[in-house]
Order: C-alpha cells, then sequence, then structure tokens
C-alpha cells in the first residue's frame, strides 16, 4: 500500500482524473476512498477526495510538474545521473544536485534542467580540503522520483537519444589518456562501479558504430592512496574504453564531450593521428 506522496507525476495525474470519473459515475467519497484502495492499492483520505472533486485543493499546486517524455535533455540529465549527478531527499525536500570542478558541465546540465521545466540554482563552493567545485541543484519531487526508478526503466529513454546519454556518462566518467612519450598508446575511458551501466553504454556505443571493451580496472579490497590517507575499494572498479582509432574518430564526431579540457585533449590526439584532419567538433 502506498500514500500519495509516494507517487511520481504521472501516476499522481492519473490518481486525480481517476477520482474525478468516480465521482461523476456519483459514487460517494467514501466509496472513491475504497476503490481506490482496492483497485489501486493506494491510501488517500475521504477529506483529500472531496477537496480534489469539489476543486478546493490541487495536488500540483505546490509541485513543479516537469515534463518526462523521452527527449535530448531528459537523457543527458539520465547519463549524468549515472555519473557525477546525485539524488538525496532530505528535510522534505527532493534534491537533485551535481558537483564538479567544470563550470562548463554544470551549465550543460543547468541547461537540461531548464528544457525539462524544472527550476534550479547555480553556485561555487570554496573547500580547503578539495578543490573548489562548481554545482547545480533542482528541488523537484517528480524529477527524484523518475530518477529513483529501476535503472532498466531510465535504459529505454536513453536508447531513444543514445548520444545525450552517452555525453552526460562521458562527461561526468570520461577521460582521455594519451601516453607521454607514445601517443599511440592513448584511449578513452569511463569508470564505474556498475558493470550494467557500462554494459548498457558498451551496446549504445555499438549501435553508433564504436567499438569499446570493459575490464575489471580495481578489485574490491584494492588499496589507494587518497590525499595522503589509504583506503580500499569497497567494490569491484570497472572500465569501459575506447582505443580503435576509427572508433575514436567516430566518437568525436558523434557523442563527445560539452567540457573543453577533455575535448581539446580529445583533438589533441586526433591531430597528432590525422594531421590533415580538421578539429572533430560535435
Amino acid at each position: 500500500m502506498r500514500t500519495i506522496k509516494e507517487l511520481d507525476q504521472e501516476e499522481l495525474q492519473d490518481l486525480l482524473e481517476y477520482v474525478k470519473d468516480l465521482r461523476k459515475r456519483e459514487l460517494s467519497y467514501s466509496e472513491i476512498v475504497k476503490r481506490i484502495l482496492e483497485e489501486k492499492g493506494i491510501k488517500v483520505s475521504r477529506p483529500t477526495v472531496l477537496r480534489w472533486c469539489k476543486g478546493q485543493h490541487n495536488p500540483f499546486a505546490k509541485l513543479k510538474p516537469v515534463n518526462l517524455t523521452p527527449s535530448p535533455a531528459l537523457s543527458y540529465i539520465i547519463g549524468a545521473y549515472f555519473g557525477d549527478a546525485s539524488i538525496s531527499f532530505y528535510e522534505y525536500k527532493y534534491r537533485i544536485r551535481l558537483k564538479v570542478i567544470d563550470k562548463e558541465f554544470v551549465e550543460a546540465f543547468a541547461r537540461a534542467l531548464e528544457d525539462i521545466g524544472a527550476n534550479y540554482r547555480v553556485g561555487y563552493e570554496n573547500n580547503p580540503t578539495r578543490s573548489d567545485r562548481w554545482y547545480v541543484e533542482s528541488t523537484n519531487k517528480f524529477l527524484y522520483m523518475f530518477l529513483k526508478q529501476p535503472k532498466e526503466r531510465l535504459f529505454e529513454i536513453a536508447k531513444e537519444y543514445p548520444k545525450e546519454f552517452l555525453r552526460g556518462l562521458f562527461d561526468s566518467e570520461g577521460c582521455v589518456y594519451l601516453e607521454p612519450t607514445n601517443k599511440k598508446v592513448s584511449y578513452v575511458s569511463i569508470h564505474n562501479y556498475d558493470l550494467e551501466v557500462l554494459e548498457f553504454s558498451k551496446g549504445l556505443l555499438a549501435s553508433l558504430g564504436i567499438h569499446s571493451k570493459i575490464r575489471l580496472s580495481k578489485k574490491a579490497g584494492t588499496p589507494v592512496m587518497i590525499r595522503g590517507e589509504q583506503y580500499f575499494y569497497k567494490n569491484n572498479l570497472y572500465e569501459l574504453r575506447i582505443y580503435r582509432i576509427e572508433s575514436v574518430k567516430k566518437f568525436a564526431r558523434e557523442v563527445g564531450f560539452t567540457i573543453s579540457r577533455k575535448q581539446n585533449k580529445l583533438e589533441e590526439w586526433l591531430k597528432y593521428k590525422f594531421t590533415n584532419v580538421q578539429k572533430y567538433t560535435r
């Protein structure tokens, strides 16, 4: 059994229409409450149903609906969510947040939020123990509930806009490795603890004609030094790597990075490999 606070945007809209339809069929408020519980497994009070039917209360009044239909912006948000972006619930607020060192990434994520109709704010945090960071955050219950659903449902939207999903993920986790002494030993890669996310991304890349390979990067329990302190990996860390030059070239053209320092590094390698070819841009 669920309460109306646990419903996402689409479910709440459907419930509201269902209540109004039952009332048109002349069911009493108590009968409507009973029907909702029996047929939908949702607990709602009689006074709430009464106010909805009489137009005395709009359940969306304090909640800002957002456009959660598949779109390039939504796919980019999902990609970033599987990387650096996060969701949290605190002090009765449903928060979506991205905190990174690159202002361009924050601005791109903010544009995506704006495109789906979500309010947001951008700021800068000084941190004496780590790198200073830019952040963008939005408090929106419907987007929070949307991102909280099983990853398989989010994958379905990403399939419709694979380039934007991959760009969001690579903006988060991607890097361009250039071997200082031998640029032939260079590649584009992302690291992630979620093997399913990398396997899904590998499939999307393949659909764009981009070859990639996944390997185990660090086993759980491997020690690592962070700011002078020793820690241990709690889970296996995996790497997805794009290394064939034709695939790297296609990645630069079809996906690329929003972040200029990453994109410039990618173009540096491609210029080295193809000195007579113009810069590759998205």
